[in-house]
């Protein structure tokens, strides 16, 4: 999952110090936007600040490659050194016309530099056109980088990394993790001048991540460069990538950009099962991703935590991942081959590991972080309810109920109290401290298994089950309320363990588990508004509390939690979550992709270790999909599903969800007369439709016919809680529901 500290290798202490590491607030030069060189004449929404969003319009905003050859969009910087660079250096933009020549130096530390900018996060192969090259070759090598700030021009940058590797940032956390110096090369790419020239050089290595390439010269001589790009490999069964399923638009610009930059941060990690990263790496080992992925299906796609590194399965992140993925390209089958990699690896007491067992591994490290167990339940619910496949599950059937009893082993190790503690379970801390305790995020994750269990056992036909389920969730819902509520606070304590700290974790997953009443949802939310709300989003913990167990920083996952427990509560503040937290990364490089983790003064929490395409941080594609435009499921694959907008400051919003029977299409709009929705559902399914109502509101008509006036319902199937106006019972085909003043 997206952990602000390295998975191993590292004793607490050094991850506790890690994460407390402020981040450089260096100022960014200016910087192209995604593509914003590509085509000069076209204005769109990543290239034009006043960009008006219009209906239909959709195809602008994504970020997806046309082809799998993709050439940079820029230069940005030729630096001669202590070589030459003769020639113009944006010949190395396209095959073909002139060349650049660059002339080495004695060694890499005096080489001319030259950065190319992709405009946005690429993931491949690189690819070099040299048309020719001196009699005596040197050696011709590649970094990469995701930002300006992390590149390493300078030989002091990145702890030292600049005057071994110029131009790359780190993917090795043995060497040159931030704080430690950077000792030798370990993360660029050598690119082999054998054969007849003019040819083609093709970087060996993949490289999944990275915005920047910077080619230099490893001793004398000097190389004519005709051409560089790249063989685009994310996504490699995508036949279209650009072509997503699902889509959304609306009146924000900005908000339109982050569910597309969400949806191709997804994308860029969707990879060949065979290009997972080994981990540990051993000292000295160089940057590659070669390696399969344990009961992986080689003929499938996987979807990797981030492009760059870690390169590997989390539980925690497909559960942002997964859904992202129905919602957008409803790549279906990345989602399985990782769902069930994970799942063919759990021990046999239950216990499922929380990544993709790559690489050799200690029997410790295969308990570290039961928060994780609690994802795989979550991830195979949701499975079955965008997809409905009934035999997926029960294939992993016996494997729900294995890691649902594990769980509740470790409650019962509480005794009367009945909170999980994962410290006598041996599966200490989760995605970002490592507290042990009986804490409320952890608690409230289980209560939400328990209920999603009995969902299960339900379509299973199975109800003796499903009530133990629901009555064990109870159980537990009622044990947070007891132990964790602190009423003066108005707030959930992080712990039994460490009551004076409320996170925002907790308090999120809290009202979205259903454990906080709406009278507590509203206070928890008004206590994070108050308390952990800065520059940049709201933070895991307050900088008021800080504790020994949970730094405060950013973290995309429980932001994702807050965002839709404001929305949930019908609270606008969580589109300005949406619009500080990721808009802030957006402005940053590499404008394409989101961050795993952040710092308080908004830089990447781990410098140039930061993974900045990380798929937890992809929330709101899910958010603005389900709770804004407002279609989610309401039973197994969309065989019912419901559309309950939340307009906010919006005008309007349209966009496409799949679903096993096709594509839900739904549009609103509103202006000074009312609101008015639109929606086309599929054969195979119902639904239910919702407007928003006010004082104001006459009438509610559906399809034109009057359904609801003088703040009643005027025909059957119709209700209201007073904000909504509901039509139940919707059938195939296109219908409008407008609410008029």
């Amino acid at each position: 999952m997206a952990h602000p500290t390295p998975r191993r290798g590292l004793a607490r202490a050094a991850v506790a110090a890690a994460l407390t590491v402020a981040g450089t607030a260096a100022v960014l030069p200016a910087m192209l936007t995604p593509a914003a060189s590509a085509a000069p004449s076209a204005r769109g929404p990543w290239q034009d600040p006043s960009y008006q969003p219009r209906p239909g319009q959709w195809r602008p905003y994504v970020l997806a490659p046309e082809s799998r050859t993709v050439p940079p969009v820029a230069v940005y910087k030729a630096d001669p050194r202590e070589g030459r660079i003769d020639g113009s250096p944006e010949a190395a933009l396209k095959n073909g016309g002139g060349s650049v020549r660059l002339t080495g130096a004695a060694d890499r530390a005096g080489s001319p530099l030259l950065i190319l900018d992709f405009g946005k996060e690429v993931a491949g192969h690189i690819k070099v056109r040299v048309k020719g090259a001196s009699s005596t070759r040197p050696k011709l090598r590649a970094c990469f980088s995701e930002s300006i700030r992390y590149l390493a021009e300078a030989p002091g940058d990145n702890d030292g990394q600049g005057a071994i590797a110029p131009g790359c940032d780190t993917a090795n956390i043995w060497n040159g993790f931030p704080g430690q110096p950077y000792t030798e090369d370990t993360d660029s790419h050598a690119l082999t001048l054998d054969g007849r020239l003019p040819g083609t050089v093709r970087d060996k290595e993949l490289r999944g991540g990275f915005r920047y390439a910077t080619l230099f010269l490893d001793g004398p001589g000097w190389v004519d460069v005709d051409g560089v790009s790249v063989d685009y490999t994310a996504a490699p069964r995508q036949k279209d990538m650009t072509d997503y399923q699902g889509r959304f638009l609306s009146s924000d610009n900005l908000l339109n950009k982050i569910w597309y930059a969400g949806a191709y941060t997804v994308q860029l990690n969707t990879g060949a099962a065979n290009t997972a990263k080994s981990w540990p790496y051993v000292k000295g080992e160089g940057d590659h991703a070669d390696a399969p992925v344990p009961h992986a299906d080689p003929s499938k796609d996987v979807i990797y935590d981030g492009g760059k590194r870690d390169r590997i399965i989390w539980q925690g992140d497909l559960a942002v991942q997964a859904p992202v993925a129905y919602l957008s390209t409803n790549d279906l089958d990345a989602v399985t081959n990782s769902l069930s990699s994970l799942a063919a690896q759990q021990l046999p007491d239950g216990y499922m590991p929380a990544e993709s067992q790559v690489g050799q591994h200690n029997a410790d490290e295969l308990r570290t972080y039961g928060e994780y167990v609690t994802w795989f339940v979550s991830n195979m619910h949701e499975h079955w309810l965008y997809t409905g496949d009934r035999a997926y599950l029960a294939k992993w059937w016996t494997a729900l109920t294995k890691a649902t009893a594990w769980l509740e082993s470790v409650r019962a190790q509480d005794g009367d109290k009945g909170l999980i503690a994962f410290d006598k379970a041996g599966s200490c801390g989760h995605y970002g401290y490592s507290d042990c305790g009986h804490e409320t995020y952890v608690n409230a994750l289980y209560a939400r298994n328990l209920a999603q269990m009995a969902d299960l056992a339900k379509a299973r036909g199975d109800a003796g089950a499903a009530a133990a389920y629901a009555g064990r969730s109870a159980a537990v819902k009622k044990a947070i309320n007891d132990q964790l509520w602190d009423e003066q606070a108005g707030a959930y304590r992080l712990s039994r363990e460490i009551p004076g700290a409320y996170p925002q974790d907790g308090n999120a997953t809290a009202v979205l588990a259903g454990v906080a009443g709406a009278a507590r949802g509203r206070r928890a939310m008004a206590y994070l508004r108050a308390n952990n709300w800065e520059k940049y989003g709201s933070l895991t913990v307050s900088q008021k509390t800080p504790n020994a167990s949970l730094p405060p920083f950013y973290a995309p996952l429980p932001s994702t939690f807050e965002t839709d427990a404001r929305l949930e509560g019908r609270d606008a503040s969580g589109l300005d979550l949406i619009r500080t937290f990721w808009g802030h990364q957006l402005a940053q490089d590499p404008g394409s992709t989101f961050w795993e983790h952040m710092q308080p003064d908004g830089t990447p929490n781990l410098k140039q270790f930061s993974s900045l395409a990380h798929g937890w941080a992809a929330g709101p594609t899910v958010t603005l999909s389900t709770r804004v435009l407002g279609v989610r499921p309401t039973a197994a694959g969309y065989s019912s599903f419901a559309v309950v907008p939340f307009a906010g400051d919006l005008t309007w919003a349209e966009g496409t969800v799949p679903t096993p029977h096709g594509g839900i299409e739904a549009s609103w709009r509103t202006d000074r007369h009312g609101f008015g929705l639109t929606v086309r559902a599929p054969r195979g399914t119902t639904g239910r439709l919702a407007v928003p109502v006010s004082a104001r509101t006459r009438k509610v008509t559906f399809d034109g016919r009057t359904v609801w006036a003088g703040g009643e319902a005027t025909a059957r199937g119709v209700s209201s809680d007073g904000a909504y106006v509901y039509f139940d019972g919707v059938s195939a085909g296109r219908h409008v529901l407008a609410a008029r003043e």
